[in-house]
């Protein structure tokens, strides 16, 4: 009897994008890779920011070059299907984008996983069913009714996932599949992946952070244009050096550098909500009732799951939500009274994804939006260090639309450290960074931890949370712990293990 074919071959299979202007030449993404992923198997790509794992994803479901335009070289099979040739089924490939909210586009969470269905062709008696399964087996039966864009963006991740895994492909793409997700949602989510895989699926997962990967998995390392043959990821224990160069693993020294910056609390209220209530329109209610205060140049992480409203009681800080009951205030005075340029010049915000907050045609430009736009008169200065520390001179001159997930990560906190403003709140700030990219973002946070900023971090890690002054820990709406961290996280992790 054949032996069956392999679930992804490649052999001598190089990328490049066409050049995004006049002046500057195409310059391939990876060249003369060679992958080989057996049915019923998952691996594991690592590697950091713009080394192409999007790219590749793309590339295996065949969206590249066929709807990006660039050039593809090389032979690439899913199974017995030559996806250079011809694009794959649905029933072949699935794939999850890294951002997923872009892939979602019905009117409710259970449309959204029913359309797969539909399209493919399945009869309408079963179709029910399955939307049900799909939605309890990933924790979203209560949202069935609800819209995607209302949901929150580890929910969206999972309802992305749930409309992908109900179409049963027997390869799925996953691009970084447990950003923004709380760890019970990830929890859901491996589970998931590894019955569809039991029942014979393959799986290619993609990781900017080596500390996401089990120790258990094979691995492949994406790295200066190469991919590495795969190999049980507990082989590359012991090699930090290797990994951090790779620019996939954080330093533990950025983590002690952040734990070990002194904060200046001072005696002055930055932040304060008062019976703050909300709800979305046509919607249900959100927050129940918060009071809250947070003194100035406090490190305050805002922890608890998916759909807690953490998003939500954030974005009265600066204006883009208005409370539906109670009042929000900064330094003292009412969020209602000020508009959301009033308080850009006081509370810097960074958006959960990032693509929503960027609007200039280059990164430099981007970046010296802001203190241009206020006046500084050290602007340039200001612009020229941001790019320095996050790293962003080389992409200095291009569009940040046309970055990947991870850079635009890069940019958005970029521009906040150009303003400096006095408050800082920062929405999944790790999410799609690498490990450099971590090690960037601990660095300023620990500057501006010991100037005395006060930070608002909004984050599912745990690692994060514990270097924080305090943890405020909401669920369904409602502030459930606060206290030190090491007086909520213990708590936190019995209940979300249960």
């Amino acid at each position: 009897m054949a032996a069956l074919a392999p679930a992804i071959l490649a052999q001598d299979l190089s990328f490049r994008y066409p050049a995004y202007d006049s002046a500057t030449a195409p310059q391939p993404v990876w060249q003369h890779l060679h992958l080989r992923v057996e049915a019923g198997t998952a691996l594991t790509v690592a590697g950091g920011n713009g080394s192409g794992k999007s790219t590749l994803c793309y590339v295996l479901a065949g969206l590249a070059p066929r709807h990006t335009d660039g050039e593809a070289r090389g032979a690439l099979h899913l199974a017995d299907h030559d996806v250079l040739a011809a694009p794959p089924s649905p029933r072949l490939v699935g794939l999850l984008f890294q951002d997923a909210a872009v892939q979602l586009f019905n009117t409710t969470a259970e449309d959204e996983v029913a359309w797969g269905l539909e399209a493919l062709g399945v009869a309408p008696e079963t179709i029910g069913p399955q939307v049900m399964l799909a939605l309890r087996r990933f924790g979203l039966l209560d949202q069935r009714h609800r819209a995607p864009w209302q949901l929150s963006g580890g929910q969206q991740k999972r309802l992305a996932l749930a409309a992908v895994w109900a179409m049963r492909p027997r390869v799925l793409l996953l691009d970084e599949p447990l950003q923004g997700l709380d760890p019970e949602g990830q929890a859901e989510v491996l589970a998931a992946l590894e019955s569809l895989r039991k029942e014979g699926a393959t799986l290619l997962f993609t990781t900017p952070d080596f500390a996401e990967v089990a120790a258990m998995q094979d691995v492949s390392l994406l790295e200066e244009g190469a991919l590495t043959a795969p190999a049980p990821a507990a082989g590359f224990a012991g090699q930090t050096q290797r990994l951090s160069a790779a620019g996939i693993l954080c330093p533990a020294e950025a983590w002690e550098k952040l734990r070990h910056a002194r904060s200046r609390i001072g005696a002055e209220t930055a932040l304060e909500v008062r019976n703050l209530r909300f709800r979305y329109p046509n919607g249900p209610a959100v927050l129940h009732g918060l009071d809250l205060k947070i003194p100035r140049g406090q490190c305050v992480a805002l922890i608890g799951p998916n759909g807690a409203g953490k998003t939500t009681l954030v974005r009265h800080f600066n204006g883009l939500l208005r409370p539906t009951m109670g009042a929000a205030y900064v330094m003292g005075q009412d969020c209602a009274s000020r508009s959301t340029g009033q308080l850009a010049r006081e509370v810097g915000f960074l958006f959960q994804r990032p693509e929503q907050q960027l609007f200039a045609a280059t990164v430099r430009e981007e970046v010296a939006y802001g203190p241009r736009r206020l006046g500084f008169p050290d602007a340039e200065a200001r612009v020229e260090r941001a790019l320095e520390h996050f790293g962003l001179r080389e992409v200095a001159p291009r569009p940040p639309a046309i970055l990947g997930y991870g850079w635009q990560r890069a940019v958005t906190l970029a521009t906040l450290a150009a303003l400096d403003p006095p408050i800082l709140i920062l929405d999944e700030p790790t999410a799609g960074l690498d490990g450099r990219g971590r090690q960037q973002l601990l660095s300023w946070l620990a500057e501006r931890r010991a100037a005395g900023t006060t930070l608002i971090l909004v984050t599912h890690e745990l690692a994060l949370a514990a270097a924080a002054d305090r943890v405020i820990a909401l669920h369904e709406g409602r502030i459930t712990a606060d206290g030190m961290p090491t007086e909520v996280l213990p708590r936190f992790s019995r209940e979300a293990a249960r």
